[in-house]
């Protein structure tokens, strides 16, 4: 690793350094000679050049009537900063340069002007501001003709960005590139303009004066062949906003402010931002104000709504990388895992599990279909494993990655110097810490592996087996001993002393060939799609032996059978529900789960069938009592003639063998590598809420529905979205299908485009029963007096209880408050959004099977509507 302080040295500095090394790797000589030629370059730089008074005062005029960006894209603006920032990278599409460059040579304007142009152009957009101020570096090397000085050259200066709803892009970006040339002269500095950004009101308290700061890098050593530039960061800035782009590199970063942004927000700004260069290499003659019809990965723009995905092609997405470290070199693992994992996916980018607990790509999804294009494998530094878990803005802290990997030796920890006992004891509290910081931070899953050795010591297997089995109980990580890399892929030699000796590369190519093809396997299936349900049988499957003919207390709980309670409780912690499907009579199962040894009670299933009859209509009926759909089921049973009459009669539900004693420890494994924790506290408490709800439905029936509604003592909390209940609120944009106005995305980025462009609150419901927790959302634009409903989502356990009309006369409020007479609702027809379009319906006087309904009321109409009356 190189690195320099600012005081001394700036990025161009660094990259001239690498392109040294890089050069000296190939094995050219460089020269020897050191002088102060640097120093003295430098201070000639600096040094202010001649300037015409007119020229200043016409400078200064640009900045009139600029306002502040604000850019509040994930939360409010704190009282008090606290200068933690967040660091996400994103590639430049393969040839978009060439045509940024190719464009820009027609319009005869710079390469760096057209992308700070487009940069104004998309900030105007998603601000709605004019005029704005924003800051780029002047390289001074340029005054002394010294491109390949090293030291610190890099002097911000603020800078004018204007881009009227009216004008061309063409006209802003040759703006941009005239007005590039002025900052550009010789001895401009930031403080040459303080005082007028001062008189235009831009000073706020706790917050930056410029807010974005643009850099544009070129390397005088153009791309490099040997080296690799790995993006690190401090976790601390000044800014709100800082891109730097280095297309030598093919990067763009977001240094942005975790007080005001947070990672899925600045992602999704860097991808419109290369969506919006692409289209103005196309066209520049779009006009400022005609926001494009998509954004980089697909995603309609229409409100900020998105649109349904096509059922013809495959919508092809960007690259999720599964990141990769360990405590060896990793050789051509990173190749071999990318070729491993890559497939064609269902429509949530991930794969099915079939019923021996392998990935499966067959089933058919009609609401569209998603194609990873190609896997990507993300690298940590080699033998820096604990450094890179805990790095705030590394590979394992970047938003667009779907799993992690890491592999461990511990006689690796000792490829450079002994380590004693004790430092061995802290490493290990060190890794656990690290290990379940950063799943329970990201929400991601983690998969820990443990590799063999060829002379492993005593001291390190009990490190490992120790560390191994800490990990083994912690949710949203999956373990992987020294022997299961090749327990189904059989490898002669394992070891290469010689390449371990020479290069730290300890396994053979068919050994890392079989890692490879294992760690496909577990990031397949803890990709896959989480069952809503798990529905289990009873005789020799949740319990060896038959409880009817040995007794109750005669069967075995022991074992494979514990490891499989546990786990079923682990999936139940985190929001699975689960069902029990038993041939038995009741009193018989009951006494089984009454035991003192039994891990499984009663109450833990949401669902309880031990009678006699077909077990697909008893699921089917179980389906119906919780209002969840079959293909969300998962099933588990001894008997393969009954699966085969599931499969047949329920084919919508994942039906699964359950194997004998002897084989259900391996197939456990292989099945749920893992249980991810509860994301959301809804998570947790969704087997509490389906009891809740059987109380309510009794209440229900002993009453009319107004009464009903009169006793339930309902109260609906709506705030506005905060940090806290951003998870939440992505949860219920990706599960909710019914009580929705529009489609989700292809691309997931909803959430983050309705925050960009409007305010979105939070609905939370309680009543005498107990509480439902977070169950809707509103997404909101106020424009010329009339309030537009962006979104509306709704969790179904919410419906027919009287929330739909708490939110709408809370909407008529808000409404009130923004000084908009009119509310504009509309929905377009999914499958399944009955329910929404029903509603919608009955407001405006439509058709509730028309493909788009739209209804613009007073809020007056909002607060008088009642659902039930129009049925």
């Amino acid at each position: 690793m190189f690195g320099a302080h600012h005081a001394v040295s700036d990025l161009q500095s660094l990259l001239l350094v690498a392109g040294e090394i890089d050069t000296e790797l190939s094995g050219t000589p460089l020269g020897a000679e050191v002088t102060n030629r640097d120093l003295d370059l430098l201070a000639e730089a600096q040094r202010p050049g001649d300037a015409r008074a007119e020229d200043a005062v016409e400078w200064r005029e640009a900045f009139h009537s600029a306002a502040r960006l604000d850019l509040t894209l994930a939360r409010p603006r704190p009282a008090t900063r606290s200068y933690r920032a967040g660091s996400v990278t994103v590639e430049i599409p393969d040839g978009l340069m060439e045509r940024v460059a190719a464009t820009a040579s027609r319009l005869a304007v710079t390469p760096a002007a057209f992308c700070l142009g487009t940069l104004t152009v998309l900030l105007a957009r998603v601000r709605e501001r004019e005029r704005f101020v924003l800051a780029v570096p002047v390289d001074t090397r340029i005054h002394a003709d010294a491109f390949d000085a090293v030291g610190f050259f890099g002097v911000p200066v603020p800078f004018p960005a204007q881009a009227g709803a009216g004008e061309r892009i063409e006209d802003v970006l040759r703006r941009t590139d005239d007005r590039l040339d002025r900052v550009l002269t010789k001895g401009a500095m930031f403080s040459d303009v303080l005082p007028t950004l001062a008189g235009q009101g831009l000073h706020r308290v706790n917050a930056p004066l410029v807010e974005v700061y643009f850099n544009y890098v070129r390397s005088a050593a153009r791309s490099l062949e040997r080296l690799e530039v790995l993006p690190a960061g401090t976790g601390y800035s000044d800014l709100d906003l800082m891109i730097t782009m280095t297309p030598d590199v093919g990067r763009v970063r977001l240094d942005h402010n975790l007080d005001i942004l947070d990672a899925a927000t600045s992602t999704d700004l860097a991808h419109r931002f290369l969506s919006l260069l692409a289209d103005a290499a196309d066209d520049p003659t779009t006009a400022v104000g005609t926001a494009p019809g998509k954004t980089v990965s697909g995603a309609v723009d229409d409100e900020a709504s998105a649109s349904t995905p096509s059922t013809g092609s495959p919508v092809e997405r960007p690259r999720r990388p599964i990141v990769l470290a360990a405590t060896f070199a990793l050789g051509h693992l990173p190749l071999l895992c990318a070729a491993a994992v890559e497939e064609e996916t269902g429509e949530d980018g991930t794969p099915e599990v079939t019923s021996d607990g392998t990935a499966d790509v067959t089933r058919d999804h009609t609401s569209g279909r998603v194609r990873d294009v190609g896997a990507a494998v993300a690298e940590a530094p080699y033998h820096q494993v604990l450094a890179a878990l805990r790095d705030p803005s590394g590979v394992f802290a970047d938003p667009a990655s779907v799993v992690g990997v890491v592999l461990l030796r511990a006689v690796d920890l000792e490829r450079f110097g002994p380590v004693s006992d004790a430092t061995l004891a802290e490493l290990r509290t060190a890794y656990l810490d690290a290990l379940r910081a950063l799943t329970g931070g990201t929400r991601k899953p983690l998969v820990v592996g443990f590799l063999p050795t060829a002379h492993q010591k005593d001291r390190f297997t009990r490190w490992e087996d120790d560390l191994a089995a800490e990990l083994g109980g912690v949710p949203g990580i999956a373990v992987l001993r020294p022997d299961d890399w090749t327990r189904h892929h059989t490898v002669g030699e394992r070891f290469d002393e010689r390449t371990d000796r020479l290069a730290h590369l300890p396994f053979t190519p068919p050994f890392q060939a079989a890692v490879a093809l294992r760690v496909a396997e577990i990031v397949r299936a803890v990709r896959s799609t989480a069952p809503k349900v798990i529905a289990v049988d009873g005789d020799q499957t949740l319990w060896g032996g038959v409880a009817g003919e040995a007794g109750p207390d005669a069967v075995d709980l022991t074992g494979p059978r514990a490891l499989l309670a546990r786990r079923l409780l682990e999936w139940r912690a985190s929001g699975v529900l689960l069902a029990l499907v038993s041939n038995n009579d009741e009193g018989t199962v009951r006494a089984v789960l009454d035991r003192p040894d039994s891990l499984l009670k009663p109450e833990h299933f949401s669902a309880f069938s031990a009678t006699w009859g077909p077990k697909p209509d008893r699921l089917a009926s179980a389906a119906r009592a919780l209002g969840l759909g079959l293909d969300s089921f998962l099933y588990l049973d001894d008997n393969p003639v009954e699966i085969a009459a599931m499969r047949s009669a329920l084919p919508q539900v994942l039906s699964v063998t359950c194997p004998p004693t002897a084989e259900l420890d391996q197939f456990l494994h292989r099945l749920w590598p893992l249980v991810p924790p509860a994301a959301t506290a809804e998570d947790g408490l969704r087997a509490r809420f389906h009891a809740q709800e059987r109380d309510r439905d009794a209440a229900r029936e002993q009453a009319g529905f107004e009464e009903f509604l009169a006793g339930l003592e309902l109260h609906v909390d709506i705030r506005a979205l905060s940090a806290d209940d951003v998870e939440r609120a992505g949860q219920l944009v990706r599960r909710t299908n019914q009580f929705v106005l529009h489609p989700r995305s292809a691309d997931g980025g909803d959430l983050a485009r309705w925050r960009a462009h409007g305010e979105v609150w939070t609905a939370a419901a309680r009543d005498r029963f107990g509480d439902y927790g977070q169950i809707g959302l509103f997404a909101l634009r106020a424009e010329g007096g009339r309030l537009d409903v962006l979104a509306w989502t709704m969790s179904c356990r919410a419906l027919g209880r009287g929330v739909e009309e708490r939110m709408l006369r809370w909407l008529a409020d808000r409404a009130d408050r923004l000084g908009c007479a009119k509310v504009r609702l509309t929905a377009e027809r999914t499958a399944r959004n009955v329910p929404a379009r029903r509603l919608l319906a009955a407001l405006c006087g439509g058709d509730q099977d028309d493909e788009r309904l739209e209804s613009v009321v007073t809020p007056d109409q909002l607060r008088a509507f009642r659902s039930w009356r129009r049925r």
